[in-house]
């Protein structure tokens, strides 16, 4: 049996393309079938296995926000088996690192590397496997994207347009458009992709076109076409969006034209700006309700007075999991908010004297933790004022992230939620929930994001740095009004205006299947092959990935593994479920399907 007897084409080959392959072949080299597969790749990014969100070249001044303390839990490949070829095993992140970054004391600061040297790291763990299994003839890379997918009831055909010549074995195909067919099964891997511009945008770009001098960019990322763009001391710049992407951006627009920080307290990571002439004097940002991201603790030590015990955890992940799928499902968002107070409270207590002070009985405190992840604008005495101005606040928070201040309440629920976050998205995958309950407990995990989602200390101390020396003007941080003006964009708010004349989009848009604007998943909605779980929500699919079909119509083997298919899962941004359970779980069913079929080989 020369031929493989499966061909399956994986349509985006960055973190989750790259380990549904490696699954796929993980699988096969368990099972016990002589079968071969013949995969097709599609990805139209040329650092394969990193996408362009981890590009191994863009500017080092785009960080993540997971600690490497954290990424050694992202999984290494082992070496694997199939008939006469071997397949090289390559290290986890944490053994990849060089040794002397491997183990850091728990009283060293966390280390936030750039999102460039994940990319690195990516790309030469996909390359390993692509040399190998193009060697043995089962994988062929086509550099470019799927437009569109024709589905015959047997065999898939994928319409693609390539970026330059698409690579190893398809030299007969047109350079530009052509067709790949009798593809047995399809997995869609495709992470952020071009959505609808709000009405707001869409506003300013009919705006910026008339007026022709102020600058727009509506799309956060890549931050080199920011600067490669004329932005200098001549011009002020606005961030529409306060979180991790702005501060990308402005760390790129100081630090690449020639600014520089200088660390004067190493013990809480003070800084002092030094500024250049090259860039923009005044920056200003805004959000919807003006709250800042919030600091990771400093260190592992720090950190560690937020770790809910291990016997905590473990009963925190069942609650979870007999909510979502259990026979009493649960009929509201709720009981995900009952099960982190219960997690929260005992070490909330435990901290004592660190915590702000309270008579609170646990009790007393259990309910408060529900009110306030139900409201997260309660005022309390244990609480953070939202009304306090954002620097102060800021400076609060870095205080707490590294024990130079007591902690607030909140700060605590959402470092616990941070290691609570792997259970959630674990157990709540695939719920047997009402998709109204599925969007109310997907809203509560987006609004702890501020927390654990939070960057290092070291950001927010940029940011106080620069507003401390005249660069960073947070007045108009609070949801200012806005009107389009000659110049630009007029800002104005508690009787303070200004004018800016460049405005950068630092907002993300979520995964919100219905305003996605890619062709391949317009194709595929039009031709009713999927649909939204929700109307704020991503792709329905089944418990291995595979898109659900409506009622009375024939399972059609096309898969859906990440950010597109948030709803159906949970935590779809975060690197270490690029490499999780649930893509395993899709491979191990796509390979049992394979050995079960009763199609003829060839």
């Amino acid at each position: 049996m020369n031929q493989p007897t499966k061909h399956l084409a994986i349509v985006g080959g960055g973190p989750r393309g790259l380990y549904a392959l490696e699954s796929l072949y993980l699988a096969l080299h368990n099972s016990d079938t002589h079968k071969k597969l013949k995969i097709t790749l599609f990805e139209p990014f040329r650092h394969r296995g990193s996408g362009w969100v981890w590009s191994p070249s863009q500017v080092d001044t785009n960080w993540l926000n997971i600690t490497e303390r954290a990424l050694q839990n992202l999984p290494g490949r082992p070496e694997m088996r199939i008939g006469e070829t071997i397949i090289p095993s390559f290290p986890s992140y944490t053994e990849w690192l060089p040794k002397e970054e491997q183990n850091p004391p728990a009283t060293h600061p966390d280390q936030f590397p750039p999102r460039a040297k994940m990319g690195t790291y990516l790309n030469a763990r996909f390359e390993t496997i692509a040399q190998t299994l193009m060697g043995s003839g089962w994988l062929e890379i086509i550099e470019g994207g799927v437009t569109k997918l024709d589905y015959d009831g047997r065999f898939f055909t994928a319409c693609a347009k390539a970026n330059n010549t698409p690579i190893h074995n398809n030299d007969n195909q047109d350079a530009e458009h052509f067709e790949i067919s009798h593809i047995d099964e399809v997995v869609l891997t495709i992470g952020h992709q071009d959505t609808e511009l709000s009405d707001q945008l869409k506003s300013w770009k009919a705006h910026v076109a008339k007026a022709k001098t102020p600058l727009l960019f509506t799309e956060a990322y890549p931050i080199e076409k920011i600067l490669e763009a004329k932005i200098d001391a001549e011009n002020t710049v606005a961030f529409r969006g306060f979180g991790l992407a702005m501060i990308d951006q402005i760390r790129a627009l100081t630090l690449k034209k020639g600014g520089r920080f200088e660390v004067i307290n190493e013990e809480t990571q003070e800084l002092t700006y030094y500024s250049s002439a090259e860039h923009p004097q005044q920056f200003v940002a805004f959000s919807l309700d003006g709250l800042p991201m919030v600091p990771k603790p400093l260190n592992e030590a720090i950190d560690n007075q937020f770790m809910p015990s291990d016997e905590a955890l473990k009963t925190f992940a069942k609650a979870v999991h007999q909510g979502a799928c259990g026979k009493h499902s649960a009929e509201h968002h709720y009981f995900l908010m009952e099960e982190i107070a219960t997690v929260v409270v005992p070490v909330f207590q435990k901290l004592g004297d660190s915590a702000w002070s309270h008579d609170l009985t646990d009790e007393e405190l259990y309910y408060l933790i529900i009110n306030y992840l139900n409201d997260q604008s309660l005022e309390h005495e244990l609480l953070l004022l939202h009304k306090i101005p954002v620097i102060e606040m800021m400076e609060m928070q870095v205080a707490m992230a590294t024990s130079n201040g007591k902690i607030s309440l909140d700060y605590c629920v959402g470092q616990v939620w941070r290691h609570c976050q792997p259970s959630i998205y674990s157990e709540f995958s695939y719920p047997d929930l009402r998709d109204n309950v599925i969007a109310e407990v997907i809203a509560l995990d987006e609004a702890s994001k501020r927390y654990s989602y939070g960057p290092p200390v070291e950001s927010i101390q940029q940011l106080i740095a620069l507003h401390k020396a005249g660069f960073l003007n947070l007045d108009f941080v609070n949801n200012p009004d806005i009107t389009l003006v000659d110049d630009g964009w007029q800002l104005e708010s508690n009787g303070k205006k200004i004018i800016v004349d460049v405005m950068l989009n630092a907002v993300l848009d979520p995964p919100k299947l219905v305003t996605v604007t890619a062709p391949i998943i317009k194709n595929l909605m039009e031709s009713d092959v999927i649909e939204a779980l929700h109307t704020d929500l991503g792709i329905r699919t089944d418990d291995y990935g595979y898109v659900e079909t409506p009622e009375g119509k024939s399972f059609i083997p096309l898969a859906v593994l990440g950010r597109l298919s948030k709803g159906s899962v949970i935590g779809v941004d975060a690197i270490l479920e690029c490499f999780g359970e649930r893509i395993r779980n899709w491979a191990e069913r796509s390979v049992a399907q394979m050995i079960d079929t009763k199609k003829t080989d060839g």
